[in-house]
C-alpha cells in the first residue's frame, strides 16, 4: 500500500472508538493503539512534524493499516492489552510475561482447602488468590513460619494423600487429610489464615481470643494454652513486619528511574497496610517515550492480567487515561482500583521510596550489564519534557555576573553534570569591557569568552545553558552564542522574583510548579552560579584593593608589585600611570612596564579613554 493509499484509507477511518493496527510490507504487526476517535488519531500519525524518533522510525516502514471499530472506548481499551500481549508489536512498549510474580491460591470450595504457592492464574474457578509476592522462595519461608501457628496443607490435592506428609510429622499440617482434625475446626484454621493474608491481623487476634475464653470457660484449659500460644506467637510474628499503612489498605507504589535508554519500574507491594514484597520492571525505550506514556501502559497491562487488584495505586505523576482505567479495572469486581498522584504528606514518601528503590535497581543493572550509562536525575528527564530538548540535558552550565555599582564585576560559569554541580569545571571571569556596568554587556562578555575558549580547546558542549535574569540577559546570551557560531545551543534564563523561565521559543515564558523537579534543578544551577560569582567578586574585590590582583600580569611578581604600590600608592595610580612612569620603578624595565600597561588594558582595569588616549 503506498503513501497515497494510506492517505485515502485514513480519510474515510470512522469518528468512532476503536483500535488501529499499523504493518509492515510483509503483514507484521509493527504497532497497536487505542482510540477515542479513529479518524483523528490515526490522521495524526501522517504529520511531517511532532512526532517523535520511534514513531518516525514506525512510519518509515508501516505499509498497511488495519482498524478495529468498537462500541465504547473502554471496549477498545480492552482489545489493545490483548492485542499488544498477543502480536508484542515492535515498537509498542510491552511488558513482557516472564511470570515471575508467585500468588498464593486457596479454594475455599475444596473438601479440603489448601494453600498453594503458584504461578499460575488462569482458569481460577472462583479461588482466592493472594499476593503478589515478588519471591517464591521467601513466599515460603514466611508460608513456613505462618504455618507454625497456623497449621494448614499447602499440598495441592490433600483429599487423594495416602498418608500423612513430613508437614504433618514436623507440626506444620494439621492433617485433615487422615481425619487428624474435624473438618469444621479445619475450616476454622483456613479462615484464620486468609485474614491473616488479607492483613485482617486485628479481626484474627479477636476471633481467637475469644475460641481462648470460651475453651477456658468450658474448662479445656489444654486447648485454650495452645490458643494462648498461638495467640502470643502471632503477635510476636507481626511486630517484625513494618507496618506501611495504618489503615491496612491494599497498596501498590510505583517508582520510576530513566537513562537515555532504558527505564525501570519498581513497584512496592503493600497488602493489609504491610510490605509483602518488590519487583522491577525494565523497558528497553529512550528518553522519547515520556514517562506519563510509560506509566500508561505499564498500568493498562500489569494490572489487566492479575487476578486481584489492590485497592490504590499511587504513581509518581498523573497519567493519561486515568479514569478510563480505573473505571475499567473497577468494572465486574468486589471494590474498585484508583489511581492516586499524591504532592504531599506520608504518601509522597512512599513514592520518593520507591524511586529511590527504582534508581538503585537500575544502577545495579546497569553495573552488572556493564553500562556506563547514568540513571537520568529526575529534574534531568523532565527538563527535557518542558523545554522539548531533543536529549537529555545531562550537561548543563549557568552563568551569572556580580557587579556592585560597576566596581570590579565578574562572571561565573558552573557546571553540573546529570543533576549535580561538578566544581571542577566551574570557571571564573574578570569583566574586560569596563565602559558602564551593564549587565546585559558582561553577560554578553561572559558566554562569548566561555564558549570561544570551549571551541578553541575542543572541550563538550553542553546540554543546555542556564542564565540568571529575564528576557535581556536571555538576549544577550543568545547574541553572543550567535557570535561565535552556537546559535543552535538551548538555552533558558529564570527570572528571580517571579521564577519564569524564558527560552527563545517561550518568550512568553513557561510557569512550572514550585515543587516541580526541573524548575528545582535550574533554581539550583542559577543559585549556584549565583553564590560562585559573589564568592570571586569578592575575592577579586579584596585584592584589587590590597593591589595583588598585580601579580596576575606577566612578568610581576610580588618584589615588583610592592616597587609599584611603593612608588604610587594605590593600584588606581599605577593603572593611570603612564608606561615611562612604570618603567622608571626601582626593579622594572621599559619592556615589562609595556606588558603590565597592555595587561592592565586587556583586564579591564584601566578606563577606555585613558587606554585610548595613552601610548603604549
Amino acid at each position: 500500500m503506498t503513501g497515497s493509499d494510506i492517505t485515502r484509507l485514513v480519510r474515510d477511518l470512522p469518528d468512532r472508538p476503536g483500535v488501529y493496527l499499523w504493518k509492515s510490507e510483509t503483514g507484521k504487526v509493527l504497532y497497536v493503539g487505542k482510540a477515542k476517535s479513529l479518524r483523528k488519531r490515526v490522521s495524526s500519525y501522517l504529520r511531517t512534524r511532532g512526532l517523535d524518533a520511534r514513531m518516525q522510525e514506525l512510519m518509515a516502514e508501516a505499509r498497511d493499516l488495519e482498524t478495529i471499530v468498537t462500541s465504547t472506548e473502554r471496549e477498545a481499551l480492552i482489545l489493545e492489552a490483548t492485542l499488544i500481549k498477543r502480536h508484542q508489536p515492535k515498537y509498542n512498549i510491552a511488558l513482557k510475561d516472564d511470570r515471575r510474580h508467585v500468588w498464593v491460591r486457596v479454594d475455599t470450595k475444596a473438601p479440603i482447602p489448601s494453600f498453594v504457592a503458584t504461578r499460575e492464574t488462569e482458569g481460577a474457578d472462583g479461588a482466592l488468590f493472594f499476593g503478589p509476592y515478588g519471591s517464591i522462595r521467601r513466599l515460603e519461608k514466611t508460608l513456613d513460619t505462618l504455618r507454625r501457628y497456623i497449621p494448614v496443607a499447602m499440598c495441592r490435592d490433600p483429599a487423594s494423600q495416602q498418608r500423612e506428609c513430613i508437614d504433618f510429622h514436623i507440626g506444620r499440617c494439621a492433617g485433615p487429610c487422615r481425619g487428624h482434625i474435624s473438618v469444621d475446626e479445619y475450616r476454622r484454621l483456613v479462615d484464620e489464615m486468609i485474614l491473616f493474608l488479607e492483613g485482617r491481623e486485628e479481626q484474627l487476634l479477636s476471633i481467637l481470643r475469644g475460641e481462648m475464653e470460651e475453651a477456658a470457660s468450658r474448662l479445656e484449659f489444654e486447648r485454650a494454652a495452645v490458643l494462648r500460644d498461638r495467640i502470643d506467637d502471632i503477635v510476636r510474628l507481626l511486630r517484625h513486619q513494618r507496618v506501611f499503612d495504618i489503615e491496612g489498605r491494599d497498596r501498590d507504589i510505583v517508582g520510576i528511574a530513566r537513562t537515555e535508554e532504558a527505564a525501570l519500574i519498581e513497584l512496592l507491594t503493600i497488602r493489609g497496610g504491610r510490605l509483602i514484597g518488590t519487583d522491577s520492571f525494565l523497558f528497553d525505550v529512550g528518553l522519547d517515550v515520556t514517562d506519563s506514556e510509560l506509566l500508561t501502559t505499564f498500568v493498562k497491562q500489569y494490572y489487566s492480567s492479575l487476578p486481584r487488584l489492590p485497592e490504590e495505586v499511587l504513581l509518581p505523576i498523573d497519567i493519561e487515561e486515568r479514569e478510563l482505567l480505573e473505571n475499567l479495572f473497577s468494572d465486574g469486581r468486589s471494590h474498585g482500583m484508583r489511581l492516586l498522584t499524591p504532592d504531599t504528606g506520608p504518601d509522597l514518601d512512599l513514592i520518593e521510596m520507591a524511586n529511590t528503590n527504582a534508581v538503585q535497581a537500575l544502577h545495579k543493572i546497569l553495573i552488572l550489564g556493564d553500562s556506563k550509562a547514568p540513571v537520568v536525575d529526575e529534574g534531568v528527564k523532565q527538563l527535557r519534557e518542558v523545554l522539548g530538548l531533543n536529549r537529555a540535558p545531562l550537561h548543563i552550565e549557568g552563568f551569572d555576573i556580580a557587579n556592585i555599582q560597576g566596581t570590579t564585576p565578574a562572571g561565573s560559569c558552573v557546571v553540573f553534570r546529570n543533576g549535580a554541580p561538578d566544581k571542577t569545571s566551574y570557571r571564573m571571569f574578570r569583566i574586560r569591557s569596563k565602559e558602564t556596568p551593564d549587565d546585559y554587556a558582561m553577560m554578553r562578555e561572559v558566554v562569548r569568552r566561555r564558549y570561544r575558549s570551549v571551541l578553541e580547546a575542543g572541550e563538550a558542549l553542553p546540554d543546555l545553558i542556564v542564565i540568571d535574569g529575564g528576557k535581556g540577559q536571555l538576549s544577550s546570551a543568545l547574541s553572543a552564542l550567535t557570535s561565535v557560531g552556537l546559535d543552535y545551543l538551548p538555552v533558558v534564563s529564570i527570572a528571580k522574583r517571579e521564577e519564569i523561565l524564558f527560552t527563545r521559543d517561550q518568550p512568553g515564558g513557561i510557569v512550572l510548579p514550585a515543587e516541580s523537579p526541573a524548575l528545582r534543578l535550574i533554581q539550583r544551577v542559577r543559585d549556584e552560579a549565583h553564590r560562585f560569582a559573589q564568592r570571586y567578586y569578592h575575592t577579586l574585590r579584596q585584592r584589587v584593593l590590597t593591589g595583588s590582583i598585580l601579580e596576575d600580569a606577566p612578568g610581576i611578581g610580588p618584589k615588583r608589585r610592592a616597587a609599584l604600590l611603593r612608588k604610587f600608592g594605590s593600584l588606581d595610580a599605577v593603572c593611570t600611570a603612564s608606561v615611562e612612569d612604570l618603567a622608571d620603578t626601582p626593579g622594572m624595565t621599559p619592556a615589562a612596564a609595556r606588558a603590565l600597561r597592555e595587561w592592565l588594558i586587556q583586564e579591564g582595569l584601566v578606563p577606555k579613554e585613558d587606554a585610548c588616549g595613552t601610548q603604549t
